[in-house]
């Protein structure tokens, strides 16, 4: 069955398209090549837009242990409070990536 782009609800079951999910999780590093703090935070931002409007569950955010790891947290925070994000926490044993929740 073919869906339209700009649909919102699936036309058999009519549950929000927003919210499926495979459960798979999309990883992007932001810290590796050679980004400036504002190139991170921005490569972040587009991360999540384009991995909430696909399929998978959560972003996995490899973002190192430095200044742009604070800034990334900080945005994360901001997106969580703006319900961007259902919420994020460190990886386990990987304090050098963060973990997003995008979809329930």
């Amino acid at each position: 069955m073919a869906i339209h782009s700009h649909a919102r609800r699936c036309p058999k079951c009519d549950n929000r398209l927003d919210l499926q999910t495979d459960g798979s999780t999309v990883t992007v590093d932001v810290a590796h090549q050679g980004e400036r703090v504002r190139d991170a935070v921005q490569k972040l931002r587009t991360a999540v837009r384009e991995t909430r409007s696909g399929v998978a569950r959560h972003l996995r955010v490899v973002v190192g242990t430095g200044v742009i790891r604070e800034e990334v947290m900080l945005s994360l925070r901001e997106m969580e409070h703006r319900n961007q994000i259902i919420r994020f926490r460190l990886e386990d044993e990987n304090s050098g990536a963060f973990l997003v929740q995008l979809k329930p």
